[in-house]
């Protein structure tokens, strides 16, 4: 064989071994977000993992996705707590741009908070941030007391700010509601946890006064609380924010 077929073969055998360990390589790739499970087919609930890379390299990860409450979209659950656990730092004084962990590799209703690197990247596969009510017993039912929007109308995860008026696909608080409408947020660094204020937030569209209480506090940092609010009903009832995207 002379040196020109050689290096034919040669180039062959080396193009087809790196196409072979480029299929290997994807195979191995696992989901990035509960998107990516839904785009593969997936459709119920539960717990998965993920993996994203970052400055660290590659980090593996267990999820909870929902994808059955809202069809066509995928969320990952990014932070949830129970009303008794309202007191710890993580869901009283700290934005989500802190980083706050609270178990942020095992995921649950009571006691979770995502780091903020963990948000991040997942922000970066998200179109849509969203917050529930008790996900865990009413998730069929998701639409009263909760809250949707894009990232491109309101940034939740680099969000500082004093009652200002933020854009919302949906909210509904106690049966109050609204579509694209403004809602005044709060958020202060070692102050206050992402909330809103319900019977302060007067100078934008939605107004969720009716029933509430003395300074009434929604979605977080709850401080004044109304059992009509199913956040906080009892103890054990638990707020549950999300990331996610549309399929």
């Amino acid at each position: 064989m002379n040196f020109k077929a050689l290096l034919v073969v040669l180039t062959v055998v080396c193009q087809t071994n790196e196409a072979a360990w480029i299929v290997r390589r994807l195979r191995n790739v696992t989901a990035q977000s509960c998107l990516d499970y839904l785009k593969r087919g997936v459709k119920t609930n539960g717990f998965y993992s993920i993996k994203n890379y970052g400055k660290d390299g590659w980090v593996h990860g267990t999820v909870y996705c929902d994808f059955e409450s809202e069809p066509g979209f995928a969320w990952t659950l990014v932070e949830s707590f129970a009303l008794k656990n309202k007191l710890l730092p993580a869901f009283f004084i700290h934005p989500l741009k802190v980083n706050a962990t609270v178990n942020p590799n095992s995921p649950n209703w009571n006691l979770f908070r995502m780091s903020f690197l963990q948000m991040s990247r997942l922000r970066a596969q998200s179109t849509h941030w969203r917050v529930t009510c008790s996900f865990q017993t009413n998730s069929v039912d998701i639409y009263r007391d909760y809250a949707r929007t894009s990232f491109k109308e309101f940034d939740v995860l680099d969000y500082v700010g004093d009652n200002v008026c933020k854009k919302m696909e949906y909210i509904n608080i106690r049966g109050q509601q609204c579509t694209q409408c403004t809602v005044g947020w709060i958020a202060t660094l070692n102050k206050f946890a992402l909330h809103i204020d319900g019977p302060a937030s007067t100078s934008c569209q939605f107004k969720p006064g009716k029933d509430a209480v003395v300074t009434e506090d929604n979605f977080g940092h709850y401080w004044a609380i109304n059992k009509k609010f199913r956040c906080t009903t009892s103890p054990d009832a638990t707020t549950n924010y999300w990331f996610g995207g549309f399929y």
